[in-house]
C-alpha cells in the first residue's frame, strides 16, 4: 500500500475438516528424513540444553522418549509471553527457564534430534487458542505423531496444522517486508471454533 495509513489488516477465514486421520504416515526416502534429524541455528544445543539432556532418563521406544520429553519440558519451562524474541534459539529459553510455544517446540526438537529421532516443527492452531500455536511431530514407527510440550498434550484432531519444517523459520504464517521510518507493531488473533456439519 503506497498511500499513508495507520493500520494494515489481513483477515483469513477458512474451514478445515478434521477427524479423518490423526497420524500421517511417512513414505519418503531416508535422505528426506535426514533433514529432520539435523540441528538448525534455532535448535542447536548449547551448554544449557546439553546439561538438561544429560539430566534426563530417556529410555524405551521413540514414542515413549518423545512423550517423556513433552512432559519434562512442560514442567521445566514457565510459559511467559514476551520472554523471548521471534528469532532467538532454544538455548535462550533453556537458560531463562521460560518461553512461549515456539521455545518449547524448539527445545523439544533439539532434544529429540540429540537422540537421533527425526522431528519437525509445526505451526497451526488449536481449538480455544487466541493466537497461532506451535508443537512438534516426531517420526515414530513410520508415522508422524504430534506432541505439544507447551500444554503437555498429545496432538489430536482439535489441532489444525498450517505448516511444518525444520524450525519456526520454515513455518512463518505471515511473512513480508516493511519499508519506512515508522514503528511497527504486529498483533495476531486467532479464533478456532468447532462446528458440526
Amino acid at each position: 500500500m503506497e498511500l499513508p495509513h495507520d493500520i494494515f489488516e489481513i483477515q483469513i477465514c477458512g474451514r478445515a475438516e478434521t477427524g479423518l486421520d490423526i497420524f500421517e504416515s511417512y513414505t519418503s526416502d531416508a535422505l528426506d528424513c535426514a533433514v529432520f534429524r539435523a540441528q538448525t541455528p534455532l535448535t542447536a544445543p548449547g551448554d544449557a540444553i546439553r546439561a538438561y539432556h544429560e539430566s534426563l532418563s530417556l529410555h524405551g521406544s521413540v514414542y515413549e522418549k518423545a512423550t517423556y520429553l513433552m512432559h519434562s519440558l512442560h514442567e521445566a519451562l514457565q510459559y511467559l509471553p514476551g520472554s523471548t524474541l521471534v528469532h532467538e534459539p532454544a538455548e535462550t529459553a533453556c537458560l531463562q527457564g521460560r518461553g512461549v510455544c515456539q521455545d518449547y517446540a524448539h527445545m523439544m526438537l533439539s532434544l529429540l534430534r540429540m537422540e537421533g529421532i527425526p522431528a519437525r516443527y509445526v505451526t497451526g492452531m488449536a481449538v480455544g487458542e487466541g493466537a497461532s500455536h506451535a508443537w512438534v511431530e516426531a517420526l515414530c514407527n513410520g508415522y508422524w505423531y504430534g506432541f505439544d510440550p507447551t500444554n503437555d498434550l498429545l496432538v489430536d484432531d482439535t489441532y489444525l496444522r498450517a505448516a511444518c519444517g525444520r524450525d519456526s523459520a520454515d513455518c512463518a504464517i505471515i511473512r513480508g517486508t516493511f519499508y519506512g521510518l515508522a514503528e511497527q507493531v504486529q498483533r495476531e488473533q486467532v479464533l478456532v471454533q468447532e462446528v458440526t456439519v
